[in-house]
């Protein structure tokens, strides 16, 4: 990326670290919004803790059954991705795969299930659960607690292969789903560079940040995807593209960079060229699952094609805006529209304390033209003076 788009917002020009996005710009400012979006350390744990206890509910409910029934995440959980709510005050969605451990024979989709769906509705009317609601969509079931919900999706093993079978949306045909091999998929999408958060590195030992919270540049690109469909659906949530259509085509399209803002705006620009037309059909195909296609919705419903070709333009738009104009006035409001004011104030608080721990340091600086900056490490171009340090009322500091 150049180094006008990495510093397009002009804020400050200190020389970079390798290691931590520039100061105030582009990289700081997205990794700090996107930061705030993340769940914390007491929902993570939460989120684990239920859905081990509807895992040992259910072993316990098919402890009849010969075999091992199992319990695991997917979706966004499990790759890293997951992003706040934007239209249900900022809750987290988490997915759930329900393995019955049964010979494909011995059961049909509808009454797998109902068997599942009546287990989940047991488990729901326990004290344990917290009394969560439960609702039912075509292929899973969903508990809402008011802080998350939890989709479940019932599942047997594939006696053809290592994967699973799972109903279609009509719950009439077995399908084949491998959310592990697209898991496994991903991760190697996403480790040909791993970028360490600004905020990770300067508050905690990076060896000893927990591993579901360390994001690389492919998992945060996917969560900015994300949240700006969000916030671009937010008045028609049905036409959202599918999270699994963006995360697919982002993974596919990223081509290894480290710089957060240059990778977004790359896989935004070719993430569109990844989608095919074969025999009038748009395909997509499960990386991990070649006869499964993600675009198949689109055959009967081709209103989603337009709207994802929508939705791609406007982000290419946004995106590419953020480089336009300089400065932190218009850096935040433009953050604000295409993210939401969550990530905005994320983004802003960051930075503050970027700036604290600047002016403590006696780096912070003003240079000609009354432009806020940091000490550079190599020449100074521009006439400078140190900003002095103030106490919290406003005054000298006296340290």
């Amino acid at each position: 990326m150049s180094t006008t788009a990495s510093t397009a917002f002009g804020i400050f020009d200190r020389e970079r670290d390798l290691d931590r996005p520039a100061l105030g710009g582009l990289d700081q400012l997205l990794g700090e919004g996107l930061a705030e979006l993340d769940i914390t350390q007491a929902e993570h744990d939460l989120a684990v803790q239920r859905y081990e206890e509807l895992a040992t509910f259910l072993d316990e409910r098919w402890a009849a059954t010969h075999g091992s029934n199992a319990v695991f995440s997917q979706g966004s959980f499990k790759l890293g991705t997951v992003v706040r709510n934007v239209s249900r005050n900022d809750e987290i969605d988490i997915d759930i795969v329900a393995v019955r451990d049964v010979i494909r024979g011995s059961i049909s989709q509808e009454e797998l299930k109902r068997e599942v769906g009546d287990a989940v509705r047991t488990y729901a009317n326990s004290a344990a659960s917290n009394y969560p609601d439960v609702g039912e969509s075509s292929r899973c079931w969903t508990l809402t607690w008011p802080e998350m919900h939890m989709d479940v999706l019932p599942a047997i093993p594939n006696p053809e292969s290592h994967d699973l079978l799972i109903p279609d949306r009509d719950v009439r045909m077995w399908l084949a789903s491998n959310p592990s091999g697209y898991a496994a998929w991903f991760a190697g999408r996403s480790r040909v560079a791993e970028f360490a958060h600004r905020a990770e590195a300067k508050r905690l030992d990076i060896q000893a940040v927990p591993q579901w919270r360390r994001r690389t540049v492919l998992q945060r690109v996917v969560q900015a995807l994300k949240r700006h469909r969000d916030v671009y659906f937010a008045d028609r949530l049905d036409d959202r593209p599918a999270s699994i259509v963006i995360t697919t085509l982002a993974a596919l399209a990223y081509a290894g960079g480290t710089d957060l803002y240059g990778a977004l705006r790359q896989v935004t620009t070719e993430m569109g060229s990844y989608l095919d037309v074969v025999d009038g059909v748009w395909v997509l195909q499960n990386p991990a699952q070649l006869d499964e296609n993600f675009t198949d919705a689109w055959a009967t419903e081709p209103q989603r094609a337009a709207l994802f070709f929508e939705w791609l333009r406007a982000a290419e738009k946004a995106f590419a805006g953020f480089e336009v104009k300089s400065g932190l006035q218009h850096a935040i409001p433009m953050l604000e529209a295409a993210f939401g004011s969550r990530f905005a104030r994320g983004a802003s608080r960051g930075l503050a304390d970027e700036l604290g721990a600047a002016r403590h340091d006696g780096a912070l600086r003003m240079h000609t033209g009354g432009v806020l900056g940091a000490a550079s490490q190599g020449p100074v171009v521009t006439e400078s003076r140190p900003v002095r340090r103030h106490g919290f009322a406003g005054g000298p500091s006296s340290h």
